[in-house]
């Protein structure tokens, strides 16, 4: 994109880089700390007849579609935080723990990836609208992170619109470092996940009575 500037952000325990378009360039030789969301335990599927629900890699506009860690700042200036990652694109993240979410509160719907070539009972489809630590107190102050995630139901059978919902989930970072915005992050994606996996599995079983 041509025109654009690199701005250089200094936050009180972190630093972040931000580009006009919400783009953000790390540079190649800055070491860089890897982060992951944490994976609730699973449980053994048993059985014979389970609801199948194929969970889609989310939508996500371009200033969330990749692994760097968003944050915002002054209420409208999206930047990332310097020398941190996630393990992978933020959508395949929430993608996995919404699965790993469903693999341990609801043994009876299977979860299952497009790619797995399984014929689904349903498909959900899911928008990450919000993913971000949000500076609400002052770049110096411990952020409030937010997860926001549309989530659309489809019964496979005749392409029939099942249901709707938005879940928004929030934790304040307990400090103004990585290492705790991360672990807000995990408990914000942890709570609007098992409110997704609930809210499928309670659809589901109304609409098999």
């Amino acid at each position: 994109m041509s025109g654009s500037r690199f701005i250089r952000a200094a936050l009180v325990g972190l630093s972040a880089l931000s580009v006009s378009a919400c783009v953000s360039l790390l540079p190649e030789s800055e070491p860089v700390s890897v982060y992951r969301l944490s994976a609730p335990q699973p449980v053994e599927l048993t059985g014979d007849h389970w609801t199948v629900v194929e969970i889609d890699v989310p939508n996500a506009p371009r200033g969330l579609s990749g692994d760097q860690i968003a944050i915002m700042r002054n209420g409208s200036s999206l930047a990332y935080i310097a020398g941190a990652r996630w393990i992978s694109p933020a959508p395949r993240l929430l993608q996995s723990l919404v699965i790993d979410t469903f693999n341990a509160n609801n043994a009876q719907l299977a979860p299952t990836r497009a790619d797995d070539g399984v014929r689904a009972d349903y498909e959900l489809r899911l928008d990450m609208q919000e993913f971000e630590a949000i500076y609400d107190r002052g770049e110096g102050v411990a952020p409030l992170i937010r997860v926001r995630i549309s989530a659309r139901l489809v019964a496979e059978q005749g392409r029939q619109f099942a249901g709707a919902r938005v879940v928004t989930a929030e934790a304040r970072a307990t400090n103004n470092r990585t290492s705790d915005i991360v672990a807000a992050f995990d408990d914000a994606a942890q709570a609007a996940s098992r409110e997704i996996a609930d809210w499928t599995a309670s659809r589901a079983a109304a609409l098999a009575n």
